[in-house]
């Protein structure tokens, strides 16, 4: 069975002391990728270097602004993240977007940077990763336009991915619907989260990523310690059940989905 971690931080101080250790748990348990993110140009940087110097499983890195760091994006420093991101290397945006919970960077500053890092997606026809927090129907106008600007949505590639969809299920198809792939996190198994459950069964498998957000969110079964990549087939599993189906069927699709949106080819625009 292969799997792909749509979204992990393995570049975190937590893995300093074992991350080898940790890939190697992650390549037995049959995951072939993972998506390491950035949320600052130092971690985009830490991201990258990561991937070029790890062969097994898999690293793909992305680069980009959190929203917590907003108010630290400053022109220069999301120059040296469009410059990161013409790394071949990297394979998305992100993360990015908004975070209105705990309110880190005021909101006009994070929709600023949110949507300065969206217009260098769409010059240089990447993905985006998106991060949000109490602010789900606010990326819409956000991402309308970025769904106008991408070249992707021309060669019918997913524009970007909802990262741990904490919304609901019909704000969820709202951006399915408008070109975005909706991920879950092994958190969708925890008893109050029945709301990524519905998500997990409303959608199409098409619509579909699975991740860790590793060190964050681990399953149920290991709550209070630190997640890793290894454990994506939890969020896997917590899928296939909320659907009535395989777990195979769920890892072969999102496995599908996930190379579809950070693998394909992108066209670069060449530097000025």
């Amino acid at each position: 069975m292969r799997l792909f971690d749509s979204h992990s931080h393995l570049q975190d101080e937590r893995f300093d002391e074992d991350r080898a250790a940790v890939l190697g748990r992650a390549a037995a348990a049959g995951v072939e990728t993972i998506v390491v993110c950035g949320e600052d140009v130092a971690s985009s940087e830490a991201a990258i270097s990561l991937a070029e110097r790890t062969e097994r499983p898999g690293l793909l890195a992305t680069a980009g602004f959190h929203p917590h760091e907003a108010s630290r994006a400053t022109t220069a420093a999301l120059g040296a993240i469009e410059t990161l991101a013409r790394n071949a290397g990297v394979a998305a945006i992100g993360e990015i977007g908004l975070d209105f919970y705990r309110d880190l960077s005021p909101h006009d500053v994070q929709r600023r940077v949110f949507d300065a890092q969206l217009a260098i997606a769409a010059r240089l026809g990447l993905p985006v990763t998106v991060h949000s927090r109490d602010a789900e129907e606010e990326l819409a106008p956000h991402l309308e336009t970025f769904a106008a600007e991408s070249p992707l949505g021309g060669e019918g590639r997913p524009l970007g991915v909802l990262h741990a969809f904490g919304g609901t299920l019909d704000q969820a198809r709202r951006y399915v619907e408008l070109g975005f792939l909706v991920s879950l996190t092994c958190a969708a198994g925890y008893p109050r989260n029945d709301e990524a459950r519905r998500i997990a069964a409303g959608l199409p498998l098409s619509a579909l990523l699975i991740e860790t957000d590793s060190p964050a969110l681990p399953p149920q079964s290991a709550r209070g310690t630190r997640n890793e990549p290894a454990n994506v087939r939890a969020a896997a599993e917590v899928v296939a059940e909320a659907r009535g189906v395989g777990v195979e069927a769920v890892a072969a699709a999102t496995t599908a989905n996930a190379e579809a949106l950070f693998t394909a080819p992108v066209p670069v625009e060449a530097p000025a």
